[in-house]
C-alpha cells in the first residue's frame, strides 16, 4: 500500500512539474509582449490614419482614407485612395494614388513625394527626393490607353470572326437581313430597341424564380453574341447600302466592317456608334426572321391587291360554268 501512495505522489510531482514548466513556457513570452514598446506600423483598410505629435510608427499603409501625420513615421506612407498631410516627418516616399499630398511648413519628407493630384508643398526643400505625379511614376495613363487599343483590337478581331463565320453559313441569311434593313426601318428600329432592351429584362426577370433561373443565366450569358449578331447585320447593311449592289457580299461587309471599327476609335462617337449599330442591327434581325417565317421574304409586291405583272399580261380569270 505504502508503495502505491508513493508512485502517485511522484507522479503528481511529476505532472505537476510538467504543468507549470509548460505554463511559464507560455506565460514569459506573453508577458514580454505585452511589455513591448516596439512601434507598429498602421495597416488601415478603411477609415483614417492619423499619427500623434509624439508617436512613431514604422509604416503607414491605408486603403481608402486620409493619412494625417504629426509625428513621425521611420520608413514610408502609402494610400491607394486617399489624402495625405504632413505637418510632421518621413524618411521615406509619401505616395498617393488618388489623392493629393499637402506637405506644411513644419513638414518634412526624406524621399519622394508622388501624388495623383497636384500636391501642395509649402517648401520645396522639406521634401528632399523628386516630386511626381502618380500616373508618370506609375504609367497609369499609358496602361489606360494600351487598354483601349488591346480592347478595340479584340472586338475587331472578334466582331470580324463572327462576320465571316456567318457568311460562310448562311450568305443568303445575310442578304435577308440587308434587304430588311433597307426596306423595313422603321420596323427594324423599333423591333431593335425591343430586342436590345426586352431580352435583358425578361432574363433578369426569368432569373427571379427557381425554375427559370437556369434559363435567365443562359440569356444573360448569351446577350454578348446577341449583340455581336446585331453589329455584325450593321456591318453588312452599311456596306450594302454604300456599295449599292456589290457582286460579293463579302465586299459589302468588309467595307461596313471598316468604317464602324474605325469609327470606334473615337471616344464618344464611338460608343453612340456601336449602341446604334447593336440596335439597328437586332431589328433588321428580328425583321428578316419574320419575313422568313411568314414566306414573305421575296414575295412580290402588292400594289392595290393586285400583283404586279411580269412579262405577259395577265389572263382574264375563267368563268365558272354551270
Amino acid at each position: 500500500m505504502r508503495t502505491v501512495i508513493a508512485r502517485v505522489a511522484t507522479a503528481a510531482v511529476v505532472t505537476g512539474a510538467a504543468v507549470a514548466a509548460s505554463v511559464s513556457m507560455f506565460a514569459v513570452p506573453a508577458l514580454a509582449a505585452s511589455h513591448d514598446l516596439r512601434p507598429r506600423s498602421q495597416i488601415v483598410i478603411s477609415g483614417t490614419v492619423d499619427v500623434e505629435q509624439e508617436d512613431v510608427v514604422p509604416r503607414v499603409l491605408i486603403f481608402d482614407g486620409d493619412v494625417h501625420v504629426e509625428g513621425r513615421v521611420q520608413h514610408w506612407v502609402f494610400a491607394f485612395n486617399g489624402d495625405v498631410r504632413i505637418d510632421g516627418r518621413v524618411n521615406g516616399d509619401v505616395t498617393s494614388l488618388r489623392g493629393r499630398v499637402v506637405v506644411s511648413e513644419s513638414g518634412h519628407v526624406g524621399g519622394d513625394v508622388v501624388s495623383g493630384d497636384p500636391p501642395i508643398i509649402a517648401n520645396r526643400a522639406s521634401v528632399e527626393g523628386d516630386v511626381v505625379r502618380a500616373r508618370d511614376r506609375f504609367v497609369l495613363g499609358r496602361l489606360g490607353a494600351i487598354g483601349r487599343i488591346v480592347l478595340w483590337i479584340a472586338a475587331s478581331a472578334s466582331s470580324f470572326a463572327l462576320g465571316a463565320v456567318l457568311l460562310l453559313v448562311t450568305p443568303r441569311g445575310m442578304e435577308a437581313v440587308a434587304r430588311a434593313g433597307r426596306r423595313s426601318v422603321g420596323a427594324a428600329i423599333g423591333l431593335g430597341f425591343a430586342v436590345a432592351i426586352g431580352v435583358p429584362v425578361a432574363a433578369v426577370l426569368v432569373s427571379l424564380s427557381v425554375i427559370g433561373l437556369p434559363l435567365g443565366l443562359a440569356t444573360l450569358l448569351a446577350l454578348g453574341l446577341l449583340f455581336g449578331f446585331g453589329y455584325v447585320a450593321s456591318c453588312h447593311f452599311l456596306g450594302r447600302v454604300i456599295l449599292k449592289q456589290p457582286r460579293s457580299p463579302w465586299l459589302a461587309f468588309l467595307v461596313g466592317w471598316a468604317i464602324l471599327r474605325v469609327v470606334a476609335i473615337v471616344p464618344i462617337l464611338g460608343g453612340l456608334t456601336l449602341a446604334a449599330a447593336v440596335v439597328y442591327g437586332l431589328g433588321c434581325l428580328t425583321v428578316a426572321v419574320f419575313r422568313a417565317r411568314s414566306g414573305s421574304g421575296d414575295a412580290p409586291t402588292l400594289t392595290s391587291g393586285v400583283p404586279e405583272a411580269s412579262g405577259a399580261a395577265a389572263s382574264p380569270p375563267a368563268t365558272a360554268i354551270g
